[in-house]
């Protein structure tokens, strides 16, 4: 992997949160795996939260991930994944805020567990009302100490006006890197589902003992809505410790049946989301 731009690494050493931001296929994953590598080269001990609920690289896609980088690697999904929000949803249309509420819990635990700088990766929305509308949410409640901007042309500047005053904000041009279509964005999601969810076997959980509730992100608890969904799998810490998707439902007998890797035993809770699985 090339070097992270000098500029960057010097500004993300020397603040303990940078959000890094960009449309899609501007070299935003690149930058952060580049600059976490070298940070911890440089002695930090450095954390990545994964932001980009649709085309995830800590974690599986519909969550937001925590990972921990303690070498130099070249991609994201190279972190070592220790955390995960389950939002329920690829993406953040109907949760912007439950998104950005993830997002800051998993900074927060980054520096819990230890670790001195957090570099945040986000999804490629930032143009138009709604994309400006994320990232601000998203900003306002993390509250980084650095904005590195990719850009194009100038399409991150309405965003990067409000914030004139504070955070510090780096500008850099894109990376010249393909832009994917729709299409293989979706084969990207469907792999990693696919890749998270392998070894799954059938759990069937007592729903008087383990209490289910709709993800962020997701519809409700109708019959509809549970069967064939994704849902996010929690301890009785109320950490989410895999996902799985439903296979049986059982009202008369309080059953429900998920797929999914993580041992019956860890599981307190299970939030149902929007997503289905394997994808219509």
């Amino acid at each position: 992997m090339n070097p992270p731009p000098a500029a960057a690494l010097e500004a993300a050493a020397a603040t303990r949160v940078t959000l890094v931001l960009g449309a899609g296929d501007t070299g935003k994953s690149t930058l952060v795996a580049a600059l976490a590598g070298r940070l911890a080269g440089l002695g930090h001990t450095v954390a990545v939260v994964d932001a980009d609920l649709g085309q995830s690289d800590v974690g599986p896609p519909t969550t937001v991930g925590l990972g921990r980088v303690r070498r130099p690697i070249e991609r994201l999904e190279e972190a070592e994944v220790v955390g995960l929000e389950f939002v329920g949803m690829t993406s953040p249309a109907r949760c912007m805020r439950e998104t950005a509420e993830a997002t800051a819990r998993l900074v927060a635990r980054a520096f819990e567990d230890g670790c001195d700088r957090v570099l945040i990766d986000t999804s490629g929305l930032v143009e138009g009302n709604f994309g400006r509308a994320l990232k601000r949410i998203k900003i306002d409640r993390v509250r980084p100490d650095l904005l590195i901007a990719l850009q194009r042309r100038d399409e991150c500047e309405p965003i990067l006006r409000v914030y004139e005053g504070g955070p510090a904000i780096l500008r850099l041009p894109a990376a010249a890197t393909a832009r994917r279509s729709p299409a293989e964005r979706r084969r990207h999601r469907q792999r990693a589902l696919d890749a998270h969810l392998a070894g799954a076997i059938p759990v069937t959980l007592d729903l008087t003992r383990v209490s289910a509730r709709p993800a962020p992100g997701g519809r409700g608890l109708a019959v509809i809505d549970v069967l064939g969904a994704l849902v996010g799998l929690d301890a009785d810490d109320g950490r989410t410790r895999g996902l799985g998707w439903v296979s049986a439902l059982d009202v008369g007998k309080a059953r429900l049946t998920v797929e999914t890797a993580v041992g019956g035993e860890q599981i307190a809770a299970i939030a149902i989301g929007r997503e289905r699985y394997p994808a219509a």
